[in-house]
């Protein structure tokens, strides 16, 4: 499955660039939900993880709120977009699934928009990959495209760029607390009229002490 999704984003890196670098400027909800998270990540000692970063807006956001902030992402060519973009931050290719961080050593993870382009039945064991590398006390902060109903949970739908699926955000949720994250916070706002038939879904969470 990696492959046609690097592959894809890789060819619309630039058209997927243009889409969402100014999202900052008008979605309330993802600033608020940032401002939180990023107050949390900042107690913490590693740096915070933005996978799937694409042009990488969202990196130098938190790095603007004071957090130190890394991006990963699948494609290069998204790497590469958010590397002309700001070239003062840090971008690498990286896999969301496998993160080359050792265990208790990440200050925080952002997953935006990502998780949906992965086999839904794999989310568990990615839950259990970040709950590996993030430090006790770290926020895990994950956002998708939210089904209305846990019967829809999976569904395919034809994404801008490559297939993806819809996620209800209580199974997401669920995922989380099997692999121990705890303090789990839901929120999920309706897309504007004219838009996909899905709410915004953010998803806030922070691995427990122990």
């Amino acid at each position: 499955m990696t492959e046609p999704v690097r592959d894809a984003y890789d060819e619309n890196a630039e058209l997927y660039a243009s889409l969402v670098l100014g999202e900052l400027d008008t979605d309330t909800q993802l600033t608020r939900a940032l401002a939180v998270f990023a107050e949390i990540a900042a107690r913490q000692h590693g740096p915070v993880v933005d996978l799937g970063c694409g042009p990488g807006h969202v990196v130098d956001h938190l790095c603007e709120l004071g957090v130190t902030t890394i991006g990963y992402d699948l494609s290069p060519g998204q790497i590469e977009q958010a590397r002309m973009t700001f070239p003062g931050r840090q971008f690498h290719v990286g896999d969301l699934t496998a993160l080359e961080h050792p265990d208790d050593s990440l200050g925080g993870i952002v997953s935006r928009h990502s998780i949906i382009h992965l086999d839904p039945t794999t989310l568990g064991g990615v839950s259990a990959e970040w709950m590996r590398a993030l430090e006790p006390g770290a926020p895990v902060f994950v956002s998708f495209f939210g089904s209305r109903s846990v019967g829809a949970h999976g569904i395919p739908f034809d994404h801008k760029v490559v297939t993806a699926y819809e996620l209800f955000p209580s199974v997401v949720a669920q995922h989380l607390s099997d692999a121990g994250f705890t303090a789990i916070d839901i929120d999920a706002t309706p897309i504007p009229e004219g838009g996909r038939p899905f709410d915004h879904a953010i998803v806030l969470a922070r691995k427990g002490h122990g």
